[in-house]
């Protein structure tokens, strides 16, 4: 008996709703999907930034922003090298007020023997086996 009612106020409220839902869905597919993509292109960029930086000798990453964005300058040294994603102003100008002691060293790449420890399970084992036989 209660899934019946259950299924009666679901069929009633979205007849009453559902048009308004449809409109809602409507208006906002495309801000929510802006948004998702400006998100993914910083998430891009940051990612690109440290891997850049950890291929250079006393490679470091610092977070600035320009126009309200966030752009990730790569330094080799005390020397800014490129940024991510690219702007049209100088790197000299883009970092002159910002504080350098905010930059961070990227993480080396974990190897493959504690990748394959923290996968755990049969994947891990499988893993193992194949590192083995190309050693």
């Amino acid at each position: 008996m209660a899934a019946g009612k259950i299924v009666g106020y679901a069929v009633k409220y979205g007849v009453k709703y559902g048009p308004h839902l449809v409109v809602a869905a409507k208006t906002l597919r495309e801000p929510a999907t802006a948004y998702a993509q400006k998100k993914l292109a910083e998430q891009k960029a940051r990612k690109a930034a440290f891997a850049e930086a950890g291929t250079l000798q006393a490679g470091t990453v610092l977070r600035v922003f320009h126009e309200g964005q966030p752009v990730w300058v790569v330094y080799s040294g005390e020397e800014p090298i490129t940024s991510h994603p690219p702007v049209e102003v100088t790197l000299a100008k883009l970092v002159e007020r910002a504080d350098l002691s905010l930059r961070v060293v990227p993480e080396p790449p974990a190897p493959a023997k504690d990748r394959i420890a923290s996968a755990g399970g049969a994947v891990a084992d499988k893993a193992r086996a194949a590192l083995k036989r190309t050693r």
